[in-house]
């Protein structure tokens, strides 16, 4: 006898003929099955997406988790799943099965990826950062929420650079900033005014950028201004005296008081150069300060004498050496800043130079498709000059800091 069935009706004849199976323990299965046989085949027409995902609509409440998980895989494998199905499981409260949904390549709505960046945990956030497609607002969703491990996976994407905007939204979140400064100084991502306020939080590399980026600040001003006074600073001796002395006999934690004190430093931000083991900002602190050689030697090797190499300290003494005051000074001033305060300077200072130059644009009829930057001041994303050694002078400038 001829089966007059339409095809799609003899294609997924195995799905429609699941439901219809007694017992409970059988109906906890039925959604598997017909997901296998959903994805055992390609070239579903739009009947049979729309019968599978009203089938999977009705059947996935009554699912166990280890089921869901498992379709969830499937599903996230095959590129024509239709985007109603994983949109449930993207919903799923069990954030593995959520995470495995997400981890495909599946269409999904916009507004599906924006409320799981928002409310998913880690492995959800991870999943989304993976994605094939980025689209802004849901990367800024994910940088308003997910962790630094999930960050440093996004920030890597061609499509969603470390720029202005980025920094801007990590502002809100100093943690996570501090977090990702050393990785977002490897990628220049950073300007000046940044490597100096994160640079208790950068490695040496960073630190040595953030050096050479204050002494190319300093040489600049001393060009303008043609005053040499600019590159040294004049502190009372005994304000100098009586915070050598703390270092030397009244412990660490009264020394870290004198030296937030002298310069005006938050008391945190004190006590974690005190306790650096790097000892890098501990040196631009003293040279700040004005203390000669032989008084900031003697302090180095109070304060780190007992956790640091000869070599090491010998490198400290050379940098304290070569980097001048006002440079010093300069980094002094950013981590008395802080990095939130920092790019909100940035931003305002951006936004006043911006604004001459559009009015200028449009007296003349002209809009440049940069807003005003002049070329120079556009980032280029793989530029950034070679990075300092901790051997070679701290006072190479770097490209960006002209000015």
């Amino acid at each position: 006898m001829q089966d007059r069935r339409r095809p799609h009706h003899r294609a997924m004849e195995g799905v429609l003929d699941l439901p219809m199976e007694p017992g409970g323990a059988r109906k906890a299965g039925l959604l598997l099955a017909a997901t296998e046989l959903y994805v055992a085949r390609q070239g579903h027409d739009t009947a049979e997406r729309r019968i599978f995902a009203e089938l999977f609509r009705q059947l996935l409440p009554e699912t166990p988790a280890e089921h869901r998980l498992t379709i969830a895989q499937l599903l996230a494998a095959v590129p024509e799943a239709p985007s109603e199905c994983l949109s449930l499981l993207a919903a799923d409260p069990d954030s593995e099965i959520a995470a495995a949904a997400l981890a495909g390549e599946g269409a999904l709505p916009e507004t599906d990826l924006i409320s799981r960046a928002a409310s998913g945990d880690a492995a959800v956030h991870r999943a989304i950062a993976a994605r094939s497609q980025m689209p802004e607002s849901v990367a800024g969703v994910l940088l308003r929420h997910a962790d630094a491990a999930t960050l440093k996976v996004l920030l890597a994407r061609p499509d969603c650079p470390p720029d202005e905007r980025v920094l801007e939204l990590l502002s809100a979140r100093e943690d996570m900033l501090r977090a990702l400064a050393a990785d977002l100084a490897r990628r220049h991502a950073l300007p000046a005014p940044l490597l100096f306020a994160l640079f208790l939080d950068l490695d040496r590399t960073g630190r040595m950028e953030a050096i050479a980026a204050a002494e190319a600040r300093a040489l600049a001003e001393l060009a303008r201004r043609g005053d040499p006074k600019l590159l040294n600073v004049a502190f009372k001796p005994a304000v100098l005296a009586a915070l050598v002395e703390a270092a030397l006999s009244g412990g660490l934690a009264v020394f870290a008081a004198r030296l937030a004190h002298a310069l005006a430093l938050p008391a945190e931000t004190a006590a974690r150069i005190v306790d650096d083991p790097g000892g890098e900002a501990l040196v631009l602190a003293l040279r700040a300060l004005g203390t000669g050689d032989s008084e900031s030697g003697r302090v180095l090797v109070r304060v780190l004498g007992q956790t640091a190499a000869l070599e090491h300290l010998r490198a400290l003494l050379a940098l304290h050496d070569r980097v001048t005051p006002r440079a010093a000074m300069m980094v002094m001033e950013g981590l008395h800043a802080g990095p939130a305060a920092t790019i909100a300077q940035l931003a305002a200072a951006r936004e006043e130079a911006q604004r001459p130059a559009a009015g200028r644009a449009r007296a003349s009829g002209l809009a440049s498709p940069y807003g005003g930057l002049s070329h120079a001041e556009r980032r280029d994303g793989q530029g950034g000059r070679t990075l300092v050694p901790s051997s070679s002078p701290a006072s190479v400038p770097s490209r960006r800091d002209a000015g």
